[in-house]
């Protein structure tokens, strides 16, 4: 019996065990090293128009520098852009200056951090973990949606579709009038009749036909008031702060603007958090392009001149062009052609003919037909791209109380002959700039906000107090971990070397994964959730260890205490993880900004620390003593 058991022991793992465990020990630490490399902070130089980087740019930075004494690490010039990486975030700073009082308006010097990874490395797709804003600073920024206009757009869309209808069933009304908030009714649409009888069969129309969830009250034999149910105004506006965040999100994207966070605080207000930021003015540029478009037909016959007198024909209103247009007047049509909401998709371009940028469009919804029917009726007259800016404004009443208002800024950005009819594609020219083209194309591409935006709350956190936190949280972990593994080490010996090998594994494997893991932030929670599983990793090891102690004491051979350890530990271990992890799970679910950020790393944690406890573990103690007999261990009695 005694050489059966010495041929095949009970503490014995086979030999693809150990090449996986090596694996991903292997790729644990090629993954976690880029971490080891510090940031650079650094200057990145660019052109609006979107130009080649040329070598007269590149000259006069550097002899700005070189004249004010100040010294940069590395230089690295790639097509369109150069950049520069200092020592410290004041020479950082003292270099920006310097760079913007020697290069022109049409050059953009943006700060950020840039890490100083290895090739090899980032060769492989391995890149350090991102911070959180309040490890490396950057910009927070509040966001108040005006509610008001998003229900007053929605009210408009209402409006439009009982004209519409209205006019299709040939029930005859005298106007149909938008009502707000202040009004007697509230927010609402007021349609007015002259004949009773009209009055009646709109009032069955209506209820026969429109959603349920609106509210319909006859106040005269005039007078019929369509309003929207209170459950459906809450779902309008949850669904704007919605489209909002996923604005944002598409913004942020598109201006490359990494590790951004965006989400809702309360009913009516976005937060967006922008780690390594450090230009105000770039954010300002994020958050304040609410632009949207609109196809509006020129009005030919008009007379300028008596439009600037203030004589405008029925149904055309006065714009002015944008700067690439010199400010000329047109006079326009009231009647939108195509909103913002059908433009889908956008690339810059360049026309085949006269080489100049333009944008190219996608649509789609239901407005498309009806702009083609229109393009198709207007060969050869112009149309008109019109540019729509709402911004919103705080203002004090009578009784001194603040109250938002929006003003809405429309400019024509082009104007152009329609050569045939258009469908579900076109393009839009006489941009200017290459610059502009880009600029339009990332607006439609991000999408338009449902209403007005205003920033409430702008907080510049600095570079300084993220580099403070970052080393304070290093300093917690490095503590944490030093203490536990003293501890181990004295007090279960070799068997505590093993344990305090799997502990440094286990924070390499978390280090890793975060690094990995897209989108995966991580925060001074973060880092507390990192410190607390130090401590819980090393608790499996502890109660496998005072498992294989018990069966010593009682007698058992080395062997059969090391496999009963571990055996009958297992399931406790199991059970605590599992308990712990579905309350992290909880945590994540129901949890925002700070509770998130430490539920992450608790999480990782408790999986990683499961894999370092009881394979790691055990297959360093079945290679050291599983195959030898052993009449003592070194665990502490």
């Amino acid at each position: 019996m005694a050489q059966v058991q010495d041929s095949q022991p009970i503490n014995h793992y086979s030999l693809w065990r150990y090449i996986i465990i090596f694996l991903i020990v292997i790729l644990a630490v090629i993954y976690a090293l880029p971490n080891y490399y510090t940031e650079s902070p650094a200057v990145e130089i660019s052109q609006k128009s979107g130009a080649v980087m040329d070598a007269a740019t590149v000259g006069k930075v550097q002899a700005a520098l070189n004249l004010a004494g100040v010294k940069y690490q590395t230089l690295t010039q790639t097509q369109y852009a150069l950049s520069l990486h200092f020592a410290d975030t004041t020479t950082q700073m003292k270099a920006r200056d310097l760079i913007l009082a020697n290069l022109g308006s049409e050059d953009v010097v943006a700060l950020n951090f840039e890490p100083n990874t290895p090739k090899w490395l980032e060769a492989l797709g391995a890149y350090p973990m991102k911070y959180g804003l309040d490890l490396r600073g950057g910009m927070y920024l509040l966001l108040d949606i005006d509610m008001d206009t998003v229900v007053k757009n929605q009210l408009e869309n209402l409006a439009a579709e009982f004209r519409q209808e209205l006019r299709e069933n040939n029930i005859r009304y005298s106007g149909v009038i938008l009502t707000g908030p202040n009004d007697a009714n509230g927010p609402g649409v007021l349609l007015n009749f002259r004949d009773p009888a009209y009055l009646s069969q709109a009032q069955a129309y209506i209820s026969a036909h429109q959603s349920s969830v609106l509210l319909i009250k006859k106040l005269s034999d005039s007078q019929l008031f369509v309003s929207m149910a209170p459950q459906d105004l809450e779902q309008t506006r949850e669904n704007a702060v919605v489209q909002t965040i996923e604005v944002m999100r598409n913004r942020v994207n598109e201006l490359g603007v990494g590790d951004a966070t965006v989400s809702q605080q309360g009913q009516d207000r976005v937060v967006i958090e922008l780690p390594g930021l450090q230009d105000a003015t770039q954010a300002e540029q994020i958050i304040g392009g609410t632009t949207t478009l609109k196809v509006m037909m020129v009005n030919e016959t008009a007379d300028i001149q008596n439009a600037l007198a203030g004589k405008l024909p029925i149904g055309s209103s006065l714009y002015y062009g944008a700067d690439n247009l010199h400010h000329a007047p047109y006079v326009l049509y009231d009647r939108v052609v195509l909103t913002g909401k059908s433009f889908v998709g956008a690339a810059l371009g360049y026309d085949s003919q006269t080489s100049l940028p333009v944008v190219n469009v996608n649509l789609s919804g239901p407005e498309v037909s009806y702009f083609s029917q229109v393009t198709a009726q207007n060969v050869g007259h112009l149309m008109a791209i019109v540019s729509v800016q709402p911004e919103m404004k705080m203002s004090l009443d009578k009784q001194g109380k603040p109250v938002k208002t929006t003003v809405v800024k429309s400019q024509i950005i082009s104007v152009a002959t329609i050569d045939s009819q258009l469908g579900n594609s076109f393009q839009i020219m006489g941009l200017g700039s290459t610059h502009n083209a880009q600029l339009l194309a990332m607006t439609i591409r991000a999408g338009a906000l449902p209403a007005p935006v205003q920033i409430i709350q702008e907080s510049l956190i600095g570079p300084s107090l993220g580099e403070a936190n970052i080393k304070m949280g290093a300093l917690s972990v490095l503590v944490a971990l030093v203490l536990v593994i003293v501890f181990i080490a004295i007090y279960y010996r070799m068997m505590g070397l093993i344990a305090n090998f799997a502990l440094i594994l286990n924070l390499i494997l978390i280090i890793a994964i975060l690094s990995v893991i897209p989108g995966a932030t991580l925060t001074l929670p973060g880092i507390a959730g990192i410190v607390l599983n130090l401590g819980m990793a090393i608790d499996s090891n502890v109660l496998i260890f005072e498992r294989i102690r018990e069966e010593l004491r009682n007698g058992v051979g080395v062997h059969a205490a090391i496999h009963a350890g571990y055996a009958r530990a297992f399931s406790t271990i199991v059970d605590a993880n599992v308990t712990t992890l579905i309350v992290a799970v909880i945590l994540y679910s129901v949890g925002t900004g700070a509770v998130k950020g430490f539920a992450v790393t608790l999480i990782i944690g408790i999986i990683c620390s499961m894999f370092t406890a009881i394979m790691v573990t055990r297959s360093l103690v079945n290679l050291f003593w599983g195959r030898r007999p052993v009449k003592t261990l070194s665990i502490g009695i």
